[in-house]
């Protein structure tokens, strides 16, 4: 593909702008990426350690509530441990939250004040995830890990829903206590914060976009006025020798050198070539007149040689002439015998034309 100069030097000022917006708009949108989900990541997290918090609150209010029982009664002592339950078990806070309690072996202690489950081994139950919700509800308390993510079903339906538990062990009455909350709120949270975050990524991406073509505007129209700048005088430079090539050029016309730079170079060694054109071509014209003036001498100096040929011709035609009328006339006449010697013998003077010669010696053999 043939491209023009004024192409060449748009596509100089244009393409290195656009790779480098390229280039920029990538790296930024990977990097705005890389923040967003940071920042999601972050809020999940920080939401997780608040709700974690407020749960490590609530089971250390519950302990405090039974920590003068606790730290008076004896390993074993059922009654303080029965007097302990019956406090937690009462023990509720915000719209759903309450206390429960296993043992060692899993078995349901109490949940809340409700009877449901208790007395029941919960060692086999699993979310739908596959976790032993209670079987690890009371590993971690017995570790001092305390938490525990799982999903569970809310009352009365059966969709699960996220969950996270913590829980707290008494080894003097072989009694895991803690609590759970739901954390569906923090995803949806999280989801908030996702949307505004793509939102603003967004928002960001058409900014860097608008401004990348508006550069991409100014670099063209400034590309678009330095190429015309810097291909005007190749133009004229270009008609000039356009010109010379069709013969009609003008070489008395030079470049105008308006700059320093090699485009201002370039115009001056134009002028050069086109003044050292202009003296062959002066040299040239003037050898051809001085040629001229000699060819016509020559013709002048051929045309006299050819007139004095012509001349020495007819001279020379009349000699024959003469010669041959003399010798008929020798034969006929009976006097022919006694024709003087000196005539036919005597030698031409020097400087005499043969034609007279004979004309003489003709006009003396008639009167003889």
């Amino acid at each position: 593909m043939r491209l023009s100069l004024k192409a060449k030097v748009l596509s100089l000022a244009v393409l290195p702008v656009l790779i480098f917006a390229l280039v920029i708009s990538a790296t930024t949108v990977f990097m705005l990426h890389r923040q967003a989900e940071r920042e999601v990541s972050d809020t999940r997290e920080r939401l997780l350690s608040e709700a974690k918090a407020t749960l490590q609150n609530y089971v250390a209010i519950a302990m405090t509530a039974i920590k003068p029982l606790y730290e008076a009664a004896a390993p074993g002592d059922e009654t303080a441990r029965a007097n302990a339950i019956k406090l937690l078990s009462s023990i509720s806070y915000g719209k759903d939250g309450y206390i429960f309690g296993y043992d060692s072996q899993v078995i349901r202690i109490f949940r809340s004040n409700s009877p449901d489950g208790v007395g029941k081994s919960f060692n086999d139950a699993r979310d739908a995830n596959g976790v032993y919700i209670n079987r690890e509800l009371v590993a971690v308390g017995k570790a001092g890990t305390h938490y525990v993510m799982y999903s569970s079903a809310l009352p009365g339906k059966t969709e699960p829903v996220p969950k996270i538990g913590y829980t707290d062990y008494l080894p003097k009455w072989d009694l895991i206590i803690g609590s759970a909350v739901n954390i569906d709120g923090i995803d949806a949270k999280v989801a908030e914060v996702r949307q505004n975050v793509e939102a603003r990524l967004k928002e960001m991406l058409y900014s860097i976009l608008g401004i990348t073509v508006l550069v991409l505007v100014i670099i063209g129209v400034i590309g678009i006025l330095m190429a015309g700048t810097l291909l005007r005088p190749l133009g004229l430079m270009k008609n000039n020798l356009d010109d010379i090539a069709a013969g009609e050029g003008d070489l008395t016309r030079r470049l105008a050198i308006t700059s320093n730079d090699e485009l201002g170079d370039l115009a001056g060694s134009f002028n050069r070539f086109v003044d050292k054109i202009h003296g062959m071509v002066r040299q040239v014209s003037e050898m051809t007149g001085q040629l001229n003036g000699l060819v016509g001498e020559v013709s002048s100096q051929a045309q006299r040689s050819e007139t004095a040929m012509d001349r020495q011709r007819h001279e020379t035609d009349q000699v024959a002439t003469a010669s041959i009328r003399c010798r008929l006339r020798l034969k006929r006449s009976p006097r022919a015998r006694r024709v003087p010697p000196w005539l036919l013998s005597r030698p031409t003077s020097k400087g005499t034309p043969p034609s007279a010669l004979w004309t003489a010696a003709s006009d003396r053999f008639m009167r003889w």
